[in-house]
């Protein structure tokens, strides 16, 4: 068996049944939630997703908790949409709410909840219990870090060794009946639901038992420690666990390759004069991060109707080009997307071609339409470019495409019509605000004041704030704004991007 001292033992003992008692704490907030008649998930989903686009973000959630005064650390908002995120995209769609607001001892409570509503409003009362269960979670989140952080200082502590100290006998799994001996031998009085309570945590996939894999993701610290024995490295510490302990279909290997909100990126950054106020800066970085969730999921959409083996951009353009006349007009994709069950308002119509189209004369040319369904990644651009077109006639353009790829074109451009009405709501919403400054919004970003925002300088603002970005999430922020495609944004480009398009009210 693996040597940890006697007071090391006791200490781990009393984290693990620390993971116990908060979760059991965590699941009555989540049952006085469901008894409440006026509680519906979707309901109080959408209080949080404010945008309505179908997922909770991190700035989300910040809104929400300050809203309803509920004070915390960013990194236990980090910590607890990772113990919900089941496919680590650093975000929360509705069924991953649901896994962190109904009760799971409970099924009888859970299904009546869901059969609720939906309401068309959130009564005080919900949105004060929602609170409260968002006050619960990251109490517990913030004690197991802490936790976490003084095993991890401890001389003889490992998570090897931890884990052997507990698999006694060893079969590289832990069992109930261990988990209980190793609680019991340090003193504590455990019973079935403590260990329910304690499996529901750790155990993602399900089986009652916890593996090595399982055990190390969840003791393993998220944040960076400094012990004063050379043998430990900050370089053991993970800053995204990737699966949810709470659902069974997480998959402990994954990692995530978009959105790691981090706040020991927001700590080594160097701090700044902001000329904008800190929610002013923070609404406009939520901006910044909706927008790339937006663009991340029409690229998804754009890479799986490229991988269809009968798509090819020209029969595409052929297809909306219904006059044969060398463009697309507002009209042909009004008209196109009509036959294709689609029905845009005039304004979303008028908002997509006053984006792709760059000379504003609501026509689209071959290149300009090709955007619409060119994904960012060069891999997927060669293989479109190698196929060869059908260049049908042009009463059978209609037909060219199999049902599943037609499927895939109308789902690519609803998703470019939605990204637009998103685009342009948050414009409003930038507006609306009486004190905001666009030239100040500007400042805040051009971090050197050199008159123009760069890559670097994007995603420099991003992880002050808490946000992780890939490469590809940047280059979409860049595409938006940088009009003229020369690398950098300049003012007059930034403040077209943020003046609302639209007279209509959103």
């Amino acid at each position: 068996m693996a040597n940890l001292s006697l007071e090391t033992e006791r200490r781990l003992a009393d984290f693990i049944y620390s993971i116990s008692e908060g979760e059991k704490e965590v699941e009555q907030a989540r049952i006085s939630l469901s008894e409440n008649r006026d509680f519906e998930p979707y309901s109080a989903f959408r209080v949080i997703d404010r945008l309505g686009i179908g997922f909770i973000s991190y700035l989300d959630i910040r809104d929400f908790l300050d809203k309803n005064r509920v004070s915390c650390a960013n990194q236990d908002i980090i910590s607890m949409i990772k113990q919900y995120d089941s496919d680590s995209d650093g975000r929360l769609v509705l069924s991953e709410f649901h896994q962190f607001s109904l009760p799971s001892t409970s099924i009888v409570l859970r299904d009546l909840a869901l059969q609720r509503g939906p309401y068309p409003r959130t009564t005080l009362d919900v949105e004060f219990l929602l609170a409260r269960l968002f006050e619960k979670e990251l109490s517990l989140q913030r004690r197991l870090e802490l936790s976490r952080r003084d095993l991890a200082l401890r001389a003889d502590f490992s998570i090897l060794s931890a884990f052997s100290v507990i698999d006694y006998p060893s079969t590289s799994m832990l069992s109930r009946d261990k988990l209980s001996d190793f609680l019991r031998r340090n003193g504590k009085i455990v019973f079935e639901e403590d260990l329910d309570a304690l499996l529901r945590r750790m155990d993602v996939d399900g089986d009652e038992r916890l593996s090595f894999s399982e055990f190390s993701d969840f003791v393993r610290t998220s944040e960076p420690v400094y012990p004063s024995s050379p043998r430990r490295s900050p370089g053991r510490s993970s800053p995204l666990r990737n699966t949810s302990p709470l659902r069974r279909t997480g998959s402990p290997g994954r990692t995530s390759s978009s959105f790691v909100a981090n706040e020991t990126s927001m700590r080594s950054s160097y701090v700044r004069a902001s000329p904008l106020s800190v929610s002013e800066e923070s609404e406009l970085v939520n901006i910044f991060f909706q927008q790339i969730s937006l663009e991340r999921d029409l690229n998804t959409a754009k890479k799986d109707v490229a991988l269809c083996s009968d798509f090819t951009l020209l029969d595409a353009f052929q297809m909306f080009d219904i006059n044969d006349i060398g463009y697309v007009g507002d009209f042909d994709i009004e008209d196109t997307l009509a036959e294709l069950g689609i029905r845009p308002t005039r304004e979303e119509i008028t908002l997509l071609f006053k984006h792709y189209s760059s000379l504003g004369n609501r026509r689209l040319t071959y290149s300009e339409f090709s955007k619409l369904f060119s994904p960012k990644e060069l891999e997927y651009s060669r293989i479109l470019s190698s196929r060869i077109p059908f260049n049908v006639p042009r009463i059978e353009r209609r037909r060219v495409f199999c049902a599943d790829t037609v499927y895939k074109i109308t789902r690519v451009l609803k998703l470019h019509l939605d990204n637009e009405n998103a685009a342009e709501s948050l414009r409003h919403r930038l507006a609306r605000r009486p004190s905001f400054s666009m030239h100040e919004a500007f400042q805040a970003v051009d971090q050197d004041r050199n008159g123009y925002i760069t890559f670097g300088e994007f995603q420099g603002l991003l992880e002050q704030h808490g946000i992780f970005a890939t490469a590809n999430d940047v280059e979409s922020l860049m595409d938006r704004y940088d009009k003229d495609k020369d690398g950098r944004v300049s003012y007059s480009e930034f403040l077209e991007e943020v003046t609302p398009k639209s007279p209509s009210k959103y």
